[in-house]
C-alpha cells in the first residue's frame, strides 16, 4: 500500500501572513530595523525590502506578464543572477523610508492576496527547481512562494526576538512543501526496489513522510505499509532550518535521531528546498 501526497492549499494563508508581518514591522522600535538577520549582510530593514521585491517580481511576472525573466546558463549561473539582482534591489531600497516601506508592503500584499486566490491551482506551470525539472502544478508553485515569504518572516522575527507564525497552521504546510525536495535528494542513490526512508517530524507540525525507491526513481508518499530501511526523526524547528540551509547537515545530525540504515538516513540531511 502506498498513499500519494495530496495537493496543498495555501492561498488562504497569504492574507494572515502578511497581516502578521505588518503588525511585527509596525511594532519595531527604531533601533530594531538595523539589527542583523540570518541573511548575511542584511538587516531587518533589508529583509523587509527584499519581501517587497518578491511581491513586485511575482505580480509583474505572473499577473502582468511583464517582468524580468532570468535565463541562466546553468544552476550556478541562476544562483549568481538571483543573488546579484537581490543585492542591487536591497542597496537601492535603502532610500525608501521605513514608513513608506511598510505602506508599500501593505499595498502589494493586498494585490498579491487577490491574485493568488484566483489562480487555477491544478494548471501546470514552471518547474519548482529544487523539487523536479518537470512542470509543476500551480498549487506547488504557490506553496513554494509561501515558504519564501514565511522564511523571510522568520528572519525578521528571530532578529528582533519575536516568535511568530510557528504554529501548525503555518509551519505544517511549509514543511509539507519542503519535503517535495526529498526525491531529488535521493535521485542518485542506488537501492533495491521498495527501499523506504521515513521522515518523522515532531513538534506542533508533527507528521510522517516516506520516500520510496521505485523502478523509475524515488517517489514521495504520505503513507505506506512498507517497512522503512531508515527512519530520520527531526523536530519541526530543526527541519525547516535544515531545508533552508539555516543549519548544516552536521548540525542537523547532532539534533536528529536516525534508526536503521544510518548511511541511508544521513542522505536526507542534504535536502535543500530553496535556491541557494
Amino acid at each position: 500500500m502506498k498513499t500519494p501526497l495530496a495537493s496543498l492549499s495555501t492561498a488562504a494563508l497569504f492574507p494572515p501572513m502578511r497581516a502578521e508581518l505588518l503588525r511585527v514591522l509596525r511594532s519595531l522600535p527604531d533601533e530594531a530595523w538595523s539589527l542583523p538577520t540570518a541573511c548575511e549582510g542584511w538587516s531587518v530593514r533589508d529583509v523587509a525590502a527584499h519581501i517587497l521585491a518578491d511581491d513586485l517580481a511575482y505580480l509583474s511576472r505572473h499577473r502582468d506578464q511583464d517582468g524580468l525573466t532570468l535565463i541562466p546558463e546553468d544552476w550556478d549561473d541562476l544562483v549568481r543572477q538571483i543573488n546579484a539582482h537581490n543585492d542591487v534591489w536591497v542597496r537601492a531600497a535603502k532610500r525608501i523610508s521605513r514608513t513608506l516601506l511598510v505602506g508599500l508592503l501593505e499595498f502589494t500584499g493586498a494585490q498579491l492576496d487577490e491574485f493568488v486566490a484566483a489562480l487555477p491551482m491544478e494548471e501546470l506551470a514552471g518547474a519548482v527547481s529544487w523539487a523536479s525539472d518537470a512542470p509543476a502544478p500551480m498549487w506547488l508553485q504557490l506553496a513554494r512562494e509561501l515558504t519564501e515569504y514565511w522564511m523571510h518572516h522568520q528572519h525578521v522575527c528571530e532578529a528582533v526576538g519575536i516568535v511568530s507564525l510557528k504554529d501548525r497552521r503555518f509551519l505544517h504546510p511549509v514543511l509539507s512543501t519542503f519535503v517535495r525536495a526529498l526525491p531529488r535528494t535521493y535521485a542518485g542513490v542506488s537501492a533495491p526496489l521498495d527501499t523506504t526512508v521515513q521522515l518523522s517530524v515532531t513538534g506542533p507540525a508533527a507528521d510522517h513522510w516516506y520516500v520510496i525507491r521505485e523502478a523509475d526513481g524515488w517517489t514521495l508518499y504520505k503513507e505506506t505499509d512498507l517497512a522503512p530501511a531508515s527512519v530520520v526523526t527531526l523536530a519541526d524547528d530543526t527541519a525547516w532550518r535544515l531545508f533552508t540551509k539555516g543549519i548544516t547537515p552536521a548540525e542537523a545530525e547532532a539534533r536528529a535521531r536516525i534508526d536503521g540504515d544510518a548511511a541511508l538516513g544521513r542522505i536526507l540531511l542534504n535536502t535543500v528546498a530553496i535556491i541557494a
